[in-house]
């Protein structure tokens, strides 16, 4: 084998050289990226329980919504039949308003506008 001269070995070092500084760059390059992935990861982690928890937050709002309407429900449908009775029992027949007397039965009026219909209006039909 013959001997390396010294331009050989100047090339291989000045290699050397120029192959570590594309190495310590393409590490920062990627490990920026890495770190910034990272962030991303967590961020959007972060994210996903923010939003399981407003969800959370939101159906529980919800729920107790509910229970107040159908409280306030029964609560005015007492108060109504407390005053219709009072209504009748305390004032005179000729006295008494409409809109408190007691029907006999609590059906609705058969006449009495619906807010559905019975069957397919054919609005939809082709």
């Amino acid at each position: 084998m013959t001997e390396w001269t010294t331009a050989v070995w100047g090339a291989v070092g000045s290699a050397f050289v120029v192959g570590l500084a594309v190495g310590v760059i393409l590490v920062r390059f990627t490990s920026r990226n890495v770190q910034k992935q990272l962030q991303l990861e967590s961020d959007l982690k972060a994210m996903k329980s923010k939003v399981e928890e407003q969800k959370h937050q939101l159906e529980q709002h919800f729920a107790h919504s509910a229970t107040l309407l159908s409280t306030l429900a029964e609560d005015y449908k007492k108060l109504y039949t407390h005053l219709a009775q009072s209504s009748s029992q305390l004032l005179p027949e000729e006295q008494q308003t409409e809109f408190f007397k007691l029907s006999q039965n609590d059906a609705p009026d058969e006449n009495q506008p619906r807010d559905y219909s019975e069957g397919s209006s054919g609005l939809l039909k082709h």
